[in-house]
Formats: C-alpha cells, structure tokens, sequence
C-alpha cells in the first residue's frame, strides 16, 4: 500500500524513526544476500497509492497522477480506489525514473510489477529498455491480468500484449489452473487431480505459451518461453496444499503429498520462468485462507516443522531443481528451440 515510492518500508527497520538507517538496512541485506549468490526481486507497486488525496504527487499537481472517469471520479480498476494514470508523460517519467533509482541505488536484481496490466504498454517498454542500460538480466515480471476499462485493451501492458512485451514475464494462470483447478472454485479438479480435459492448458504452459502448433495453443500467446511465469501456488488464493485438501476431500496425508508433487513439478520442468511460493516445497497451509493479507501471523507463518514431516517433498523438489538446473532442455530461451525439441508422446 505505497505512500513513498522511493524510500524501504519503515515497519521493517530496527528503527523506523532513523530515516537514514532503513536505507543502510536494506542496502546490507541486499548485499548479504547477494553474496550467498541469491538474487533480489522487490514487488513494484505503482498500480495505486495508499491515499490518492494526500499522495505527494497529487498534492504537488492535484488530479494528474490518477485516472478519473467522465464524473471526475477516481476510478478504480484495481480495486483499491485508485489507478495511476501510467500513460501520462511525467507519471510515466517518474515510475521509470523510479525503477531505475532502485536498480543502480540499491542493486536490485529484478521487479514483481504489481497488477501489471494497470499499466501502458509503453511505459513498461520503457522500463524494459532503461534497465537494459543498467543490467539485461534484470528480472521483470507482473501480474498481465486485463485490468480496468480507462486505457484500451491494445495499450495494456497485459498478456493479451505480450507480444508486445519482449523481455517481460507474465504469471501464467492457464497452466495454475489448468493444473489445480480454478482459483475461484475451491472444490474444482484440475488435470493433476483427475480432470483430464484440462490438459490442453497444462500443455500451452508446458511450451511456455509459445504459438506452439495447432494443437497446442494457450489462451495467450508468448515470444520466446521465458515470458511465462509458471507457478501452482502464489500468495494470492488458496496454497496448494489446501487447495488439494479442498478439491479431494477424503484424500490421505500420503496422497495428498503425491498430488502435491505431481502438480508442483510440471512448472518446475516446463519451458519457461518457474515461480514457487516460499513454504511451497513443505506443503504449506494457510489452513483454508484464501485471501491472508490482512490475517494473523498464525495463518500467515511458515510452519517449520512441517519442513520435517514433508522432507519427502521437500528433497524431490530439491531434485527437479537439480535437474533443471543440469540440463539445458528444461531452459530453452527460444519458440524455435522448444519447436524443435519437444514433443507431446501419448501414453496411458
């Protein structure tokens, strides 16, 4: 819930009344991490603001900052009473001016663009391409849900553009569902659970939404694998583990571990970027919760000594990771390598 784009989060620090002293924080922590070969990605926010009437940039030009409909009215395509106007000239200097400032000020490694699709097309080429200048591996990734109604559909940074979008990565809700189930319908089976008709979404992740072939073709469409983030399990909706538990009522502890594996290692071997959540490889509950942002630490916790009842898991994974890491097959970086390379075999 931003209120300063430029500065850490001061909950965090030893001492939030030192505004010095949370810049060195996260300046260390960064470097700490690096150092054990870890790579830091922030979750970018520039979709809306905690309060549009007292935003400093708002106060500076009042009504500039934030999309307002025919009445005059903030519009809130993002559900949370206000959307940055990211095709304006200067709102758009400012998020670019802004990512740029973390990468070489801070070192960080890559974005996690919160509900992307909020955003211009061309702003985010921009960010893209400054960043470029900086680093090329810097990692960008958003949410490219179709979101709002204030910009048309062409000019979404969204995954009905990704075409438009080279160098920018786009969680993958097809193959998520396609292997799980909806994340609407808690009780809905997807391929890994017995639904056999979903395995044409299962399938277009697979090849990272690449246009594939005839028979293989995702709802939206990649140009080169790494564009698709391929994930079962994110903080949004229910984890995995619960999911599974909802889906397959009656299933034993044992079972619900194998489904878990089965559904948890098609993004890990699919062609494209894989994405888990933190707890993942445990199993991880948030005992039902479907929506925890604003639930206790007791839902919200990583529940350790699950790590031992589940190390079965947690090695196999361990093991994928391994795999994926070793061979070259499971990371191809073009449409016309995984072309050429893989192919679809029918078995029982």
């Amino acid at each position: 819930d931003p209120q300063n784009y430029n500065v850490p989060e001061g909950s965090y620090s030893v001492d939030p009344t030192n505004p010095k002293l949370r810049i060195t924080e996260l300046k260390s922590a960064i470097l700490a991490l690096n150092k054990q070969g870890l790579r830091v990605n922030m979750d970018a926010v520039y979709n809306h603001v905690s309060n549009a009437s007292s935003f400093s940039q708002n106060l500076i030009v009042p009504n500039y900052f934030f999309r307002r409909d025919d009445n005059g009215n903030l519009t809130s395509g993002s559900g949370c009473g206000n959307d940055v106007a990211s095709e304006r000239p200067m709102v758009r200097k400012f998020i670019v001016d802004s990512v740029k400032y973390w990468a070489t000020e801070y070192n960080l490694d890559g974005y996690r663009f919160d509900l992307m699709g909020i955003h211009d097309v061309t702003t985010m080429q921009q960010v893209r391409a400054e960043l470029n200048k900086i680093d090329p591996t810097i990692i960008v990734l958003g949410e490219g849900w179709n979101m709002g109604e204030m910009i048309p559909d062409n000019q979404k940074a969204a995954q009905i553009n990704a075409l438009s979008l080279p160098g920018i990565s786009m969680f993958n809700d097809e193959i998520r569902d396609g292997i799980k189930g909806s994340v609407f319908d808690s009780g809905d089976r997807g391929w890994a659970t017995g639904k056999y008709a979903a395995i044409s979404s299962v399938k277009a992740g697979i090849v990272g939404n690449i246009a594939f072939d005839r028979f293989v073709n995702g709802r939206w469409t990649t140009i080169d694998p790494g564009q698709s983030v391929n994930y079962v399990e994110a903080h949004d909706n229910l984890s995995l583990y619960d999911k599974l538990k909802a889906s397959k009522r009656g299933s034993s502890e044992a079972l619900l571990g194998s489904y878990h594996r089965l559904s948890t290692s098609v993004p890990l071997l699919a062609q494209g970027m894989p994405f888990i959540q933190a707890g993942q490889e445990f199993l991880r509950t948030k005992l039902g919760d479907e929506n925890s942002y604003k639930s206790s630490d007791a839902v919200n916790s990583l529940k350790w000594n699950s790590r031992a009842t589940n190390i079965v898991s947690v090695n196999y994974y361990k093991g994928l990771l391994a795999i994926r890491k070793a061979h070259p097959a499971f990371r191809m970086d073009t449409a016309a390598a995984v072309k050429a390379n893989l192919a679809f075999i029918n078995a029982d």
